[in-house]
């Protein structure tokens, strides 16, 4: 039993470095995913805002053509109104003028509105435009900074994941699921040392009797507490 512990102590060193791998790995791909996020969510704004630009465009343009039209009609019936001399015409003609002006004046107020918001809207734009620019290119230069380090680090992973396999199948199956299930659960941490009495996972003292067994090798023992895979160490081993 020995040996078997020595196995799964070694295959959870490689689990250990092969998780700290995954994590690095996963932090340097975050770094350009992140910018892939900016470079997409500030490419859709600035899509949408153009988008609304053209809309307020062609709205300013049909405000414009509508606002022309009521001046050639006030006009025209203010040429009327010296011609005609019938009060009562005089009358209806003159509130058609003042209802023209009015509908001009509330046409006028959108358009300067549109206006204004046109020219919020091209700052922004320009805005945008600079910023997209510089994360593209910075997105670009991250990943071609990182794309040699990327493959170097998944080349080492698989190297490793096949010793791991090659050690994983010399350790009994029922044996190696269970350490599995404890790794994961116990923070990476499956196989641990007894020193002078004490579950270096948990930090709990072990039965004496289980700790006599445990110096024998002679079969697989868990800790009661946390339920680690435990062997011997001496205090002589841990000085060394």
């Amino acid at each position: 039993m020995r040996e078997e512990i020595k196995r799964l102590a070694a295959l959870q060193a490689i689990d250990q470095e092969l998780r700290s791998q995954e994590r690095e790995l996963s932090k340097i791909s975050a770094r350009v995913d992140d910018l892939q996020a900016r470079v997409e969510r500030k490419a859709a704004e600035l899509d949408q805002l153009s988008g609304a630009e053209r809309d307020s465009a062609l709205a300013r343009r049909e405000l414009e053509r509508t606002l022309a039209e009521g001046e050639v009609q006030i006009r025209n019936k203010r040429m009327r109104l010296s011609l005609i001399k019938n009060e009562r015409e005089l009358q209806a003609l003159g509130h058609e003028v003042e209802v023209l002006k009015e509908n001009n004046q509330r046409i006028e107020a959108e358009l300067l509105a549109r206006m204004d918001g046109s020219e919020q809207n091209k700052a922004r734009l320009e805005e945008l435009s600079q910023a997209l620019e510089q994360d593209r290119a910075e997105l670009k230069s991250a990943q071609r900074e990182v794309a040699d380090q990327i493959e170097q680090m998944r080349a080492r992973i698989e190297a490793r994941r096949r010793e791991r396999e090659e050690l994983a199948a010399r350790i009994d199956s029922s044996l190696r699921q269970r350490y599995e299930v404890i790794f994961d659960r116990r923070g990476g941490f499956a196989v641990v040392a007894v020193k002078a009495g004490t579950c270096q996972g948990c930090r709990m003292r072990i039965p004496p009797q289980l700790f006599n067994l445990i110096q024998r090798y002679d079969a697989i023992h868990f800790c009661p507490n946390c339920q680690r895979i435990l062997y011997y160490e001496s205090d002589k081993e841990t000085e060394a």
